[in-house]
């Protein structure tokens, strides 16, 4: 078969899951063909030869996610499509997709409906649709995520719901799963080096001011920025970023459901931060600190991360009765694209 497979270029947890499903789909004898958005996400994905599209960017002010500025510049995109929809089209026409599969990407979701092909929707944030609204000052932001969710993913064939939660929500055609594992994370061999791992998707300078004023060694991967700043060192992303995950005591970093089930797979405790009212990761925040297998917190203390620091024993005894199945997510897809392949 031939297959579309677009990936939502905010961050790079769809981007690292897709390189892995897309080279399961290859081997399962299927042709790719990736749109995407975003410098970062065609860099980390340019052996794949990634068609370029526009899409939603998030923006962020001191308070949290902007709503304004996200709205605003992200306008961008309208006129990028009026310029360029006749040209996509030929492109696809030219590929012939027999199928569409959406990592959270608004556009693949459109082309598959204008050219009336099966969609495939594989994403966590469609576990928003299944939950309800809580009450409070997260009212607000909650519903706001899972409108763009519907947008992002309406109409399709099947919902694979990446989820620690494995209740049964939905219909026939919801599938909730454990997350994918990529590769090079299920070849570790997890140590502890005593050091502790922080990934930040956006600088955090009250954090890192905290954390100078600790004890221990802290390794930070932000912005690809490099060099030390007293017991914390800046390390670009690449290949010791996996080592340094395998090997670390705990993890630090904002809220993304991906390095949450690295944590989880490889038995790291983790602190989340989340970005401020954007829901999906106060949900993977909650998440933590409901389960026991973590903490949270939006402005961390040293009198929290030190809590947390001495409490790594209890964690990691409630992480090793977790158990994930890496490979499920992927047979899952298998399973689905063949499905509406014989429909």
């Amino acid at each position: 078969m031939n297959i579309v497979y677009g990936v939502a270029g905010e961050g790079l947890g769809h981007v690292f899951e897709a390189i892995e499903m897309v080279a399961r789909l290859k081997g399962d004898g299927h042709a790719v063909k990736v749109l995407t958005f975003g410098e970062r996400a065609l860099g980390v994905m340019r052996d794949l030869g990634p068609t370029r599209i526009e899409g939603i960017q998030l923006y962020f002010g001191r308070g949290g996610l902007s709503l304004p500025a996200t709205v605003g510049r992200n306008l961008r995109c309208i006129p990028f499509y009026l310029r360029n929809w006749r040209r996509l089209r030929r492109e696809l026409e030219a590929f012939a997709p027999d199928a569409f599969i959406t990592a959270y990407e608004p556009f693949t979701t459109f082309a598959s409906h204008r050219l009336r092909r099966p969609l495939i929707s594989m994403d966590n944030q469609n576990e928003l649709l299944y939950l309800p609204a809580p009450r409070g000052p997260g009212s607000f932001d909650f519903r706001l995520a899972r409108l763009a969710t519907r947008v992002c993913t309406h109409g399709a064939d099947h919902y694979i719901v990446k989820s620690f939660d494995r209740t049964p929500r939905g219909g026939p055609n919801v599938h909730f799963v454990y997350p994918v594992i990529q590769g090079v994370i299920r070849e570790l061999r997890p140590t502890d080096e005593g050091h502790i791992l922080v990934y930040l998707t956006k600088p955090n300078p009250a954090l890192v001011q905290v954390l100078n004023s600790m004890g221990g060694r802290f390794i930070v991967y932000c912005n690809n920025r490099v060099g030390s700043e007293g017991n914390v060192t800046y390390r670009a992303q690449g290949p010791q970023f996996p080592r340094d995950l395998g090997s670390c005591s705990a993890i630090i970093g904002t809220a993304g459901f991906s390095l949450i089930a690295d944590s989880v797979y490889l038995r790291k405790p983790y602190f989340a931060v989340p970005l401020r009212k954007q829901f999906e990761q106060t949900h993977n925040a909650h998440f933590l600190r409901d389960s026991g297998l973590g903490e949270s917190s939006e402005e961390p203390t040293r009198a929290e991360l030190e809590g947390f620091l001495s409490r790594l024993p209890a964690y990691r005894e409630r992480l090793a009765l977790h158990r994930i199945d890496p490979a499920e997510q992927e047979r899952k897809m298998l399973e689905l694209v063949r499905l509406v392949g014989a429909a």
